[in-house]
């Protein structure tokens, strides 16, 4: 598909989940933004009469696709793109009215910017503002924009989780200029659905903890034969390790000294005091950490 300059092609992912697809939808047929500037692509692996019936009404392209992981959703959407200017959305997220016309703004003012990361308004499942303390740069893929071309795209469909942070250090790689604003542009809807329905008592707790992070260590190990800076290796380095150390809490025995000497030494984009916290926890807390993210969790159940 022929691209078109200063253009924006909005990517909307869905697996399975379809409670707040509409209103994902709508928050970006009712953008500030002329339509004829940008494009909306959906890709789910279900059909539904209300959000196909929705789709076909506003002009949206709507692909179905039974590929399980994000990156190959991504990829599929990118394969028909139009747009030079990627911006992405979850299916439970939203975008303000005018962040379409904010980000196009910020790209043609510098033809160097790669990567825009926005701030967002945390909401609960009934739209209700949250406090929300992760800001990291390269968290939530619905507070990303990218310059399409800073994505090598057979690689990136062989990385199956942490696909935010894969397309950070992409743009850090590329040498391009990166913008982190504070200004809130998404709403990004924090849920208890994926992790409360995967597990049933304190055991089948530990189980699903343990395999999620072995699947996001997995994930940042295959990226290191994407990168070759220092600075795009010292910070993946760094995932790899505090990773490592997040599953000694949950008896995974995979870190060790080195790991601990990693994060002092190289660069985070997470907060220092969060990992000296986990590190201790690691050491000498790792029941009692247990514990507690389980009865967390299951508060969250019992809400429901």
């Amino acid at each position: 598909m022929a691209k078109s300059n200063n253009y924006i092609s909005v990517i909307i992912t869905a697996y399975n989940r379809r409670q707040y697809v509409l209103d994902a939808l709508k928050s970006t047929t009712e953008q500030s933004l002329s339509r004829q500037l940008y494009e909306i692509i959906i890709v789910k692996n279900f059909r539904d009469t209300n959000i196909d019936a929705f789709a076909e009404e506003y002009n949206v392209i709507n692909i179905y696709s039974e590929n399980e992981t994000l990156s190959g959703k991504i990829i599929e959407a990118i394969g028909i793109a139009r747009g030079n200017i990627l911006c992405f959305l979850d299916d439970d997220d939203m975008f303000y009215r005018e962040k379409l016309e904010y980000v196009l703004n910020k790209f043609k003012e510098s033809n160097n910017l790669c990567y825009l990361h926005n701030n967002f308004t945390a909401i609960d499942r009934d739209g209700k503002p949250l406090s929300y303390y992760n800001r990291n740069p390269d968290f939530n893929m619905s507070s990303i924009s990218i310059r399409r071309e800073i994505i090598n795209g057979e690689a990136f469909g062989n990385v199956s989780k942490s696909i935010d942070t894969l397309i950070y250090l992409y743009a850090k790689e590329s040498g391009m200029e990166l913008e982190i604003d504070s200004r809130e542009l998404t709403y990004y809807r924090v849920t208890d659905q994926s992790v409360t329905h995967s597990f049933t008592d304190f055991n089948s707790f530990i189980e699903f903890s343990h395999n999620s992070l072995n699947i996001i260590l997995n994930s940042y190990i295959q990226m290191l034969s994407i990168f070759h800076s220092r600075e795009t290796l010292g910070i993946l380095k760094h995932k790899i390790s505090f990773t490592r150390i997040r599953l000694n809490i949950f008896g995974g025995k995979t870190a060790g000294f080195k790991d601990y000497l990693v994060l002092l030494y190289t660069p985070t984009l997470e907060s220092r005091s969060y990992e000296i916290k986990v590190s201790i926890a690691s050491l000498f807390m790792r029941k009692y950490s247990v514990m507690k993210l389980y009865k967390n969790e299951k508060m969250k159940q019992e809400a429901k």
